[in-house]
């Protein structure tokens, strides 16, 4: 309410984060119903998938702007606030990128099941007994299992490439919002927090103010500069690669 430019740059930066986790977890919803179910996906999902890849980061981001909102948290960037950010900002990001994590698990150990079916009926029996029906009911398993393989194959080689991003996607949003929690949660004044900052305090009054001479003490209370440009260069990778799976997808 108090500064527009902080207003504008903390939603456009919590809509980013909503829109990556949606999209991801479409991407990976729309591949397992592919591979697992052999449902295609045509213009209804296609249009479905519009409507909740804007709807949801919109309903998320009004929540998170009227219930909690964004200030300057770190240094000239604004993010969200800490009043209740787990519950309508961080929360549901995490739930959406464990749901999408879940359905790229359940459709890797699929497609590990249909390879390993089809690698054991590939190998030849020396079983010469069974009569002519159980023959012909393991020769359409047979036939089930491959077919079930080339199918899968045949999704996997054109869609390797989305694979790749949900599983980088997840892994930058489980990453970068393990960060930033830690971060927020290390401003926060508070009994225990005081306790930490304690030998930074002693050691500013002892030196006469003196912060490079403290700077030691002051390593335990944030985390590592190489931990947030990781955060900063992986947050950027991500966008751009969901941005080119929004646009292949």
């Amino acid at each position: 309410h108090s500064d527009l430019t902080c207003a504008f740059s903390g939603a456009f930066l919590l809509f980013g984060g909503w829109t990556a986790v949606m999209w991801v977890f479409l991407r990976a919803l729309s591949l397992h119903l592919q591979i697992c179910w052999e449902v295609v996906p045509g213009k209804k999902f296609f249009y479905s998938a519009l409507s909740l890849g804007w709807a949801i980061p919109a309903v998320g981001l009004a929540l998170a702007l009227s219930l909690t909102g964004v200030s300057y948290r770190f240094g000239n960037v604004c993010h969200i606030n800490h009043k209740a950010s787990i519950q309508d900002f961080w929360g549901p990001l995490l739930a959406f990128s464990a749901a999408a994590l879940l359905l790229q698990f359940f459709t890797l150990v699929y497609c590990i099941k249909v390879y390993l079916k089809n690698l054991v009926d590939d190998k030849p029996t020396t079983d010469t007994s069974s009569a002519l029906p159980s023959y012909s009911g393991s020769l359409r398993t047979v036939q089930t299992a491959r077919a079930a393989y080339r199918r899968v194959r045949k999704v996997i080689q054109l869609q390797w490439r989305g694979v790749l991003v949900v599983l980088l996607v997840i892994a930058d949003v489980i990453f970068f919002a393990v960060v930033f929690v830690t971060m927020d949660n290390g401003s926060q004044v508070n009994a225990a927090e005081m306790q930490r900052a304690l030998p930074w305090l002693t050691c500013l009054v002892l030196s006469g103010g003196q912060k490079n001479e403290c700077l030691p003490h002051a390593k335990d209370l944030v985390e590592r500069e190489s931990v947030v440009m990781a955060v900063l260069i992986m947050l950027g990778v991500s966008v751009t690669t969901v941005s080119h799976a929004c646009f292949l997808f």
